[in-house]
C-alpha cells in the first residue's frame, strides 16, 4: 500500500499522477488522504511541474506560488478553458488608440502594447483600461509593425531604421549602449512622453528611447526575440543584438537556388538562440546561426495532400466563447495545392515549428531537428501534423495570421472562417482534461467571432498564458454589442471567470504592410486567490487588441 511507502517514495510515486488521478487517490482511503493532505505542497509543487504549468526558469526565479493546490487549481481550469471546457469571457480594451494595427503583451507586467493603423503607439493597462504612456502619431509612423520581448520596444519608421524602446525600470538614468544610440528625434519624444505621462505612484509600462538601428538595406521583414533582432532584406538576413546594438551576423545569399528552388516574396521571419527562419511564398528555409549555413528546406509542393480537416460540432459547453472542433482525417478531397507559405513560428521550447498556409493548412513540425540530423534525418511526412481549415474548397486563399503562446505551446490562427485555437500535445504526461484526438491536437474555434467579412481586418494575433488579444472591427453604425455578445459564464469551482479580451478595428482600409509579421475537482483552500480562467475585450473606438483567458 502506498502510505506503507517510506514517505520520500511514496511522494516521488505520486509525482507522477496527473491531478485528475491525484484527487482520486485522496479518496481510496484515509491513510492515502492523510498522506497527501500532509505533504500537500510538495504534492501539488510537483503536479505543477508534471503538467508544465510552471518550468525551471520560473522556479530558478523564486516565481513560487503561496498556495500550490490552488495554484494547480486554477491553471487547470485555464487549460480547461482553452479547449472549450470551461466558461470564457469577452470584454474590450478600449485605451489602445484608433484603428489598432499591431499588439503585443507584457502577462507578467500587466499592459498591453498597440500601434496603430493611423500612427501612434500605445502602452495600455490591461486591468484598468488605462493609458500608461504613449507616443503621438506625428513619431510612431502609421501602419508601424511592432516588437516586443523582456522589456524592449522595437519598431519601424520611413527611413529605413528600427527605433528602440526600453522599459524605464530597466534602465539607469540616461544610460543607452554606445553604438547605436538614440537620435534627437527619439530623445525628444522621450522628454514629451515622459512629462506627459509622469507618475509619482509607478513607472510601469513608461519606457525610454534606447537605440537607433540603422538596417544596412532595406528590411522586408522583421522579428525580435530577445535578445536578438532579425531583419531580412530581399538577398540577405541581419540579426542584431538589441541591448548592445550590434550587428552579429549577416545570412547571405538567402535566395540562392536550392534543389531549383529560390526562396522568392518573403512573407515572415522568426528567430530562436539557435536557428534563423525564413518563410518565402513556396518555401520555408531554416538557416543556423553558427555560420549562417543553410540546414533545411521545405516546399509547398512537397507537402502532403493527407490532412486532418477541422470541422464543426455541436458539443462542448453551451456558455463558453470556445467551442471545440472535431478533426476527420482525409475527409476533404485530396488536392496537392497548398497556396503560399504566410508565416511561421517556432514554440518556446525550441523543439516544435507551425508553418501556416494561405490556403488554410497549418502544418506543424514536432521536434523539428530531426529533420536535418544527419544520417538519422527523417522526411517531413514521417512527422508533420497538418491540419486542413478549408476542408470543403482548397483553392481560395484564407488564412493570414499565426501567433504561438509562450510556455503553454497553444497555438492560434485567423482565417476567413474564423478564429481558431489549437492545443498541440505530444507529451500525454501534459494533458490536464480530455486525451486529444489521434494527431495530438485539439482545436476550438471562437464562436462569437464568424463574420467573414469582419474577420478579413483581424490584422493581429497575440497570445499569453490565459489569454488571446486580436483585433476586430464592427461594421459602420453598430455598437460593438451587436457585434459580440459576452459569453454567459458559470460558476465553474473558482472565485472569478475568465476573460477574453477583443479589440474591433475602424472602417479605415488596410493598406500593404512592409515590415515583419507575430469538473470534478473541488478545492476549499483557494478562497481568495485571484483566479481568472479565460478572457475575451473588445475596444469600442476602433480596432483594438483582443484578449482571452
Amino acid at each position: 500500500m502506498l502510505h506503507q511507502l517510506p514517505a520520500e517514495i511514496a511522494l516521488h510515486t505520486i509525482s507522477y499522477l496527473p491531478l485528475y488521478s491525484l484527487y482520486s487517490t485522496t479518496l481510496v482511503s484515509r491513510s492515502w488522504n492523510a498522506l497527501i493532505a500532509t505533504n500537500e505542497p510538495t504534492v501539488y509543487r510537483n503536479a505543477a511541474i508534471l503538467h508544465r504549468f510552471i518550468d525551471e526558469d520560473q522556479l530558478r526565479a523564486g516565481s513560487i506560488p503561496n498556495n500550490w493546490k490552488g495554484y494547480c487549481r486554477r491553471q487547470l481550469e485555464i487549460e480547461r478553458g482553452w479547449r472549450g471546457k470551461a466558461p470564457s469571457v469577452v470584454r474590450e480594451l478600449t485605451a489602445t488608440g484608433t484603428v489598432v494595427h499591431r499588439i503585443k503583451v507584457d502577462y507578467e507586467l500587466g499592459f498591453v502594447i498597440t500601434t496603430c493603423q493611423i500612427g501612434g503607439l500605445y502602452v495600455c493597462d490591461i486591468k484598468s483600461n488605462r493609458v500608461l504612456w504613449a507616443l503621438p502619431s506625428t513619431h510612431a509612423v502609421h501602419y508601424a509593425h511592432c516588437e516586443y520581448d523582456r522589456g524592449y520596444i522595437v519598431f519601424n519608421r520611413h527611413d529605413n531604421c528600427k527605433e528602440v524602446w526600453r522599459h524605464t525600470d530597466d534602465v539607469d538614468g540616461d544610460q543607452h549602449p554606445e553604438t547605436s544610440p538614440p537620435d534627437k528625434k527619439m530623445l525628444d519624444a522621450c522628454t514629451h512622453a515622459a512629462a506627459k505621462y509622469h507618475s509619482a505612484e509607478s513607472r510601469r509600462g513608461r519606457f525610454k528611447a534606447w537605440a537607433l538601428l540603422s538596417m544596412p538595406e532595406n528590411a522586408r521583414a522583421f522579428r525580435f526575440s530577445y535578445p536578438t533582432l532579425l531583419a531580412a532584406a530581399t538577398n540577405n538576413a541581419y540579426l542584431w543584438d538589441v541591448p548592445r546594438s550590434q550587428l552579429v551576423l549577416i545570412v547571405r545569399d538567402i535566395q540562392r537556388l536550392h534543389h531549383n528552388l529560390l526562396l522568392g516574396t518573403i512573407n515572415y521571419v522568426e528567430v530562436n538562440d539557435l536557428y534563423v527562419f525564413i518563410c518565402g511564398g513556396r518555401v520555408l528555409r531554416i538557416f543556423g546561426r553558427d555560420g549562417g549555413a543553410l540546414l533545411y528546406q521545405l516546399s509547398t509542393m512537397e507537402l502532403s495532400s493527407a490532412t486532418w480537416d477541422v470541422l464543426p460540432q455541436t458539443r462542448g459547453l453551451a456558455s463558453s466563447v470556445v467551442h471545440p472542433q472535431m478533426l476527420l482525417q482525409n475527409f476533404h478531397s485530396t488536392s496537392s495545392i497548398h497556396g503560399e507559405f504566410m508565416a511561421c513560428h517556432v514554440s518556446a521550447s525550441g523543439n516544435d515549428v507551425a508553418v501556416l498556409t494561405s490556403h488554410g493548412r497549418l502544418v506543424i513540425l514536432p521536434d523539428f531537428r530531426r529533420l536535418f540530423a544527419g544520417s538519422n534525418a527523417v522526411h517531413h511526412r514521417d512527422i508533420a501534423i497538418i491540419l486542413n481549415f478549408q476542408p470543403f474548397s482548397s483553392d481560395a486563399d484564407i488564412s493570414y495570421y499565426l501567433a504561438v503562446g509562450g510556455r503553454n505551446g497553444k497555438l492560434a490562427i485567423a482565417t476567413l472562417k474564423g478564429i481558431y485555437l489549437i492545443s498541440p500535445d505530444f507529451d500525454f504526461n501534459r494533458l490536464t482534461t480530455d486525451r486529444p484526438p489521434e494527431p495530438g491536437v485539439s482545436v476550438c474555434r471562437l464562436s462569437k467571432f464568424d463574420n467573414d467579412r469582419l474577420l478579413s481586418f483581424v490584422t493581429c494575433l497575440q497570445i499569453t498564458h490565459d489569454a488571446i488579444y486580436f483585433t476586430y472591427k464592427p461594421s459602420r453604425g453598430s455598437s460593438v454589442s451587436d457585434i459580440i455578445q459576452p459569453a454567459h459564464v458559470h460558476d465553474v469551482g473558482m472565485q472569478d471567470p475568465p476573460d477574453m479580451d477583443v479589440i474591433p478595428v475602424l472602417d479605415e482600409p488596410q493598406a500593404d504592410m512592409e515590415d515583419g509579421f507575430e469538473d470534478g475537482w473541488e478545492d476549499e483552500d483557494s478562497e481568495g486567490e485571484d483566479e481568472d480562467p479565460l478572457e475575451f475585450a473588445i475596444g469600442a473606438d476602433g480596432q483594438s487588441p483582443a484578449r482571452y483567458h
